[in-house]
């Protein structure tokens, strides 16, 4: 998954409810069911979703019957890093201090977030 590229908001949706389930794989109709139902889709949608994440790499199906059944190649925690470091290199010239500043430099965090940032700096150091 290197030069991992920010999926489309609703192929990012599919991700979630793939990476969220508990077992392994899920079929078609769950992922209908747990997201195409919520945002409206029909069934051809939530396949076309599907078959661009799968040539993307991000999942693997196989059918088994008449069903069809998805894996996740990609990892959530990977992806999401991939697409953070990506946002802080391209918009805020890969700084963390500035993206930081930016987003709370108006002194819009509360002490109790200012103490356990520093925590965590202190466990990562």
């Amino acid at each position: 998954m290197d030069n991992i590229r920010k999926l489309p908001e609703a192929e990012f949706d599919v991700m979630v409810a793939l990476w969220d389930c508990k077992v392994s794989p899920v079929n078609t109709a769950y992922l209908m069911e747990n997201v195409g139902k919520h945002k409206g889709w029909k069934a051809p949608t939530l396949i076309s979703f599907l078959s661009r994440l799968e040539e993307r790499g991000f999942i693997h199906s196989e059918k088994k019957g008449k069903e069809r059944y998805y894996y996740t190649d990609a990892k959530k925690e990977e992806y999401i890093r991939g697409v953070t470091f990506d946002f802080i290199e391209r918009y805020h010239s890969g700084s963390f201090v500035k993206m930081m500043d930016l987003m709370y430099g108006k002194n819009s965090l509360s002490s109790n977030e200012l103490d356990e940032m520093l925590r965590w700096l202190q466990q990562q150091y």
